[in-house]
C-alpha cells in the first residue's frame, strides 16, 4: 500500500504534466484517497491518471480527485471518471471551467459528485 505522500514543493507555472500526485487524507478521512491531476487529459495522456484511479477505487471506498490544476479534458477523460465512478464513489474537486462547461455540455454534470474545496467533498460523508 502506498505512503502518504509529503507535502506538495513548489510546482513551475508552465506544469503540463497529467501525471497524478497521489496524497493520503487525514486520519479522520482514511477510508478516502484524493488524487491530484494537472495539465491536459485526453487520449494521449489520461493513462497515468487511469492507472491512479483505478488504482485507489480497488482500494479505497471514496476516491477524491482534484481538477484545480487540470486545463483540458476529452472524451477518453469524461470515460474515465464515468468507469470509474462506476466502481468507487468519485468526488471531483474544483474543476476547472473549461472541466465545467465539458460537465455541463455532456449533462454529466447531473451525475458527477462536484465540489468546490476538499474539505467539502471529505466532509459529504
Amino acid at each position: 500500500m502506498p505512503e502518504p505522500a509529503e507535502p506538495p514543493e513548489p510546482e513551475p507555472a508552465d506544469e503540463t504534466s497529467a501525471d497524478p500526485e497521489r496524497r493520503a487524507l487525514p486520519a479522520d478521512a482514511a477510508a478516502m484517497w484524493l488524487v491530484r491531476a494537472a495539465g491536459e487529459l485526453d487520449l494521449d495522456t489520461v493513462g497515468a491518471l487511469r492507472e491512479e484511479l483505478e488504482e485507489a477505487a480497488a482500494r479505497y471506498p471514496v476516491v477524491i480527485l482534484d481538477l484545480s490544476r487540470v486545463d483540458f479534458g476529452d472524451s477518453s477523460f469524461l470515460n474515465l471518471l464515468i468507469r470509474v465512478r462506476a466502481t468507487t464513489r468519485l468526488r471531483l474537486v474544483a474543476p476547472t471551467e473549461p472541466l465545467r462547461q465539458l460537465f455541463a455540455l455532456t449533462g454529466t454534470d447531473t451525475v458527477l459528485d462536484v465540489y468546490d474545496t476538499i474539505g467539502e467533498a471529505i466532509d459529504a460523508g
